[in-house]
């Protein structure tokens, strides 16, 4: 059986039984794969409970051709992002991410573009104070590596670049912004100010963290770069995270004490 080792993150685990683990991990060179850890809840020296989400590990597996799983031998730490397991708000968006790549990666092939997203996304997450718009952010270049990137400098029916300043439509079905001369055609399911889709747009091109740093998370582009992004994955992937729920519904409710 080919053997594999190397850099891992894992992405979700399940136990099976009293000590094994089905595990799902994003690897550098061979995208996302998922394997059985024989003994993973007991053995320290295999596994050391390393086989957990945000971690850095280095995995060492053997695959069968004519088997989906592969199976996991052992793991060895390379990097520990503390400061996400320390903040609440910061493991919420870790999840978030991690959850997307999950339910959306295929399994196998060479994604290491995917690997170096959520490996540049977590650096920012664990070094930051605040989480900004990072989780934002990583939607928008996760989209565009999909190959389902939106439109966001011309109009989606006449082809005209939009002006400087001014509040535009966006069409969630048909994944653009619609000018005020289009709107007319009923297409457009979001309003957007130029602001927000020359933000959506920086996201996508600059690297993870200086995406991070053009805003405040809280102003009101941001808030309407988060609605277009979202609504824009639920519709064209056909599934809604979990986990982003969960963070509503979690970060609501601290607001609500704070108050």
């Amino acid at each position: 059986m080919p053997r594999y080792q190397g850099p891992a993150f894992v992405l979700k685990k399940w136990d099976l039984g009293e000590s094994d683990q089905l595990v799902s991990f994003l690897s550098s060179s061979r995208g996302k794969l998922r394997g059985i850890a024989k003994g993973a809840k007991r053995s320290k020296k295999r596994f050391g409970g390393l086989l957990s989400p945000f971690l850095l590990v280095d995995i060492e597996c053997f695959e069968n051709p004519n088997r989906d799983l592969v199976r996991i031998e052992r793991c060895s730490l390379i990097h520990y992002y503390a400061s996400i397991y320390g903040d609440l708000e910061k493991l919420l968006v870790g999840c978030c991410a991690l959850e997307f790549l999950e339910r959306v990666l295929p399994e196998r092939g060479s994604q290491e573009d995917w690997f170096q997203l959520l490996q540049s996304s977590l650096e920012c997450l664990n070094q930051r104070a605040e989480t900004g718009p990072l989780l934002w952010v990583f939607f928008a270049k996760a989209l565009n590596l999909l190959g389902l990137q939106p439109q966001f400098g011309q109009c989606i029916h006449c082809r005209r670049r939009l002006g400087g300043s001014g509040v535009f439509g966006f069409s969630v079905p048909h994944g653009g912004v619609v000018c005020g001369a289009c709107i007319q055609k009923g297409t457009a399911t979001h309003r957007a100010a130029s602001d927000t889709l020359r933000l959506l747009d920086s996201w996508v091109m600059l690297p993870v963290e200086e995406g991070i740093s053009t805003v405040d998370g809280r102003n009101r582009c941001v808030r309407e770069a988060a609605r277009i992004l979202e609504a824009f994955f639920v519709y064209h992937v056909g599934r809604e995270l979990r986990s982003l729920r969960v963070m509503r519904e979690v970060l609501a409710d601290r607001r609500k004490v704070k108050g």
